[in-house]
C-alpha cells in the first residue's frame, strides 16, 4: 500500500468517516490503482472529511490533481492521482451502488 493511500485511511478513519472500503485495480482495469470509498454521516462531516483529507494531502506534499461534487449533493470525489476517494452520505453511496459493482475487487473494509 503506497503513502497516499495510507494517508488516506488513516485520516478518514480519525475523522469518523464510516464504512470504509479499499479496492485495489493495481491490474490496470480502472485508471487508479486505488479507490478508496468512505461514507460521512450528514453534509457537514462530508464537507469536513473531504477538507482534512486536501489539508493532509497538502502537508505531506501529495498532488492533488482535481476535486469533484460538494456536500449538498452527497458526493465528492478526490482524485490525488495514485488514489481516487470517493466520499458519499449513505444514501447516496446506496443509490450509486459502487461497493457491489467493485465487489471483486474490495481488499479492506473498515469503520465504524
Amino acid at each position: 500500500m503506497d503513502q497516499t493511500t495510507e494517508l488516506t485511511l488513516r485520516i478518514l478513519d480519525e475523522k469518523k468517516a464510516v464504512v470504509i472500503e479499499r479496492f485495489d485495480f493495481s491490474d490496470g482495469t480502472f485508471i487508479h490503482p486505488t479507490v478508496v470509498v468512505a461514507s460521512a454521516g450528514n453534509v457537514r462531516l462530508l464537507d469536513a472529511l473531504c477538507g482534512y483529507l486536501l489539508e493532509g494531502y497538502e502537508q505531506a506534499g501529495i498532488a492533488i490533481h482535481h476535486v469533484e461534487g460538494t456536500p449538498e449533493s452527497g458526493w465528492i470525489l478526490l482524485d490525488v492521482m495514485s488514489v481516487a476517494v470517493h466520499l458519499f452520505l449513505p444514501e447516496t453511496r446506496q443509490y450509486y451502488g459502487v461497493d457491489s459493482l467493485w465487489a471483486d475487487n474490495r481488499v479492506e473494509t473498515h469503520g465504524r
